[in-house]
């Protein structure tokens, strides 16, 4: 089961402290961002994502994609400054993100899919619309894996915590972001509510884990996850 924590990130500059935070530690595994096709079609005359466009349209032409479905080849790897220049594109208020926010919109009809009409970074994990836009997945080294010394700060809260424990990977993921998140999630360059990041596993290295992030991006509170609220 995945529990959500709240970091106390609202403007562009905060979360993408948090993003690149969260994607540095040394009990991070892998980094899987993903962001999908459209996003990169509305900000085609980005210089970011220009090339991935392009190169988007020739697999397109090339298989015959069907830009409506859940086909993993609609989206693309991506870095973490890749997801915070498009956060920056779609956040930052001004005539830039009103274009990029109708181009958005526009790809996203003309696939023949319904429009999302939840409200932003209100979906629990697992409602999950259509099409999602921008993936954010870490995964932690399973507790058996970590390093008496090198890991002794979270060896050490799970002790004191008498958490059991399991041999499996910790799996975090970022919020729903779709196109009301884009496009609706941050009025006037601030979102309306604490950032969240979702995690399983035992919740003292998870809460290890996301503290030392915050702390690592600067923000001006801990994070607080269920036993904290």
């Amino acid at each position: 089961m995945m529990l959500a924590w709240s970091f106390a990130a609202r403007t562009l500059d905060e979360v993408a402290r948090l993003l690149r935070a969260l994607g540095r530690h040394r009990y991070i595994s892998e980094v899987d961002h993903r962001i999908h096709w459209s996003v990169d079609l509305a900000l085609a005359d980005h210089d970011v994502f220009a090339p991935h466009a392009a190169s988007f349209e020739a697999l397109r032409k090339k298989h015959g994609l069907d830009l409506g479905s859940r086909d993993p080849r609609l989206f693309r790897e991506a870095k973490t400054e890749d997801v915070i220049a498009a956060l920056e594109a779609f956040w930052t208020p001004g005539d830039d993100a009103v274009r990029y926010r109708r181009r958005l919109l526009e790809a996203i009809a003309g696939t023949g899919l319904p429009p999302a009409t939840h409200a932003p970074f209100s979906l629990p994990p697992d409602e999950i619309p259509h099409p999602e836009l921008i993936l954010l997945d870490w995964e932690l080294h399973p507790v058996d894996h970590l390093d008496a010394e090198r890991h002794a700060g979270a060896l050490a809260a799970m002790e004191e915590a008498e958490e059991e424990v399991s041999p499996d990977p910790v799996y975090q993921e970022g919020p729903t972001i779709a196109a009301p998140e884009l496009c609706e999630g941050a009025p006037n360059g601030v979102l309306a509510d604490d950032f969240l990041v979702w995690s399983d596993g035992p919740y003292s290295y998870s809460d290890y884990v996301f503290r030392g992030a915050a702390k690592a991006a600067k923000l001006v509170d801990p994070p607080e996850g269920y036993r904290e609220i």
